[in-house]
């Protein structure tokens, strides 16, 4: 066999054993879709949290307040709930309310929310920090202010915080830090707008007299998949003023 005859041999071979000779390429696995990325929400939050003490045992309370995201295309909220604990022990309270948040949003319909509560409140164990346990049980019904349809839902909450209390330079005067955190649980139904999942916040508080105080807040949350359609989780980092006033015994 001659070199050119068997040079000849090897390159028909190659055209038909080799793919990419005929202009075709091995087919390439397909890639995995990538998750969106997931998104983070700076937010500056206001409220004013008035109280009314109607006995030793029965405490009206709720706040005003102001919420919004600092983005360019973000949103606006208002906050109005009204709220009532009622003191079994010296350790447990239980209580319910109605909260109403308005949210305008920039890029999709104003949303408005109707939420009532119930729940049991127990600080133990009662050591030099002590332990608050906070469980509530809350409907939610989240309208589009738009069309009126509405996403209603059934979420349980779980609240751990520990506090600790030191006296100012001033007579009958304090500052208190607080450090928490909080678990969402969607039990039923479809969420709304916001769907948070976790949240760590940590406060330093002062009176200003016996019935005036006023905390600074700061706080990061885990919310599951965003409202928007095509955005990945969100995570919300605020700044937190809130200005407390009380009444009654």
């Amino acid at each position: 066999m001659t070199f050119r005859r068997f040079f000849g041999l090897f390159s028909l071979f190659l055209l038909l054993w080799t793919p990419s000779a005929f202009g075709q390429q091995e087919p390439e696995e397909p890639e995995e879709p990538e998750e969106p990325e997931s998104e983070v929400s700076p937010q500056i939050w206001l409220d004013y949290n008035p109280s009314v003490m109607l006995n030793p045992k029965l405490n009206l309370y709720g706040d005003v307040g102001f919420r919004t995201e600092t983005k360019s295309s973000g949103w606006w909220r208002l906050t109005i709930r009204a709220n009532t604990m009622y003191s079994l022990s010296n350790s447990l309270r239980v209580g319910g309310g109605l909260g109403n948040f308005l949210t305008f949003n920039d890029s999709i319909a104003n949303r408005w929310e109707l939420r009532p509560w119930q729940g049991a409140d127990l600080v133990w164990p009662r050591w030099r920090v002590p332990l608050d346990h906070l469980l509530r049980l809350e409907e939610r019904f989240d309208f589009n202010t738009e069309t009126w349809e509405s996403a209603i839902s059934l979420r349980l909450r779980y609240r751990l915080r520990a506090s600790f209390r030191w006296d100012a330079i001033q007579e009958d005067r304090y500052w208190r830090a607080f450090a928490a955190t909080e678990v969402f649980f969607t039990l039923a139904g479809e969420q709304g707008q916001f769907r948070e999942q976790a949240r760590f916040d940590a406060a330093i508080e002062r009176s200003l007299n016996a019935l005036v105080r006023v905390r600074l807040e700061v706080a990061w949350q885990k919310e599951g998949q965003a409202f928007f359609i095509g955005q990945g989780a969100v995570s919300d980092l605020w700044f937190r003023i809130r200005f407390y006033q009380s009444w009654g015994q």
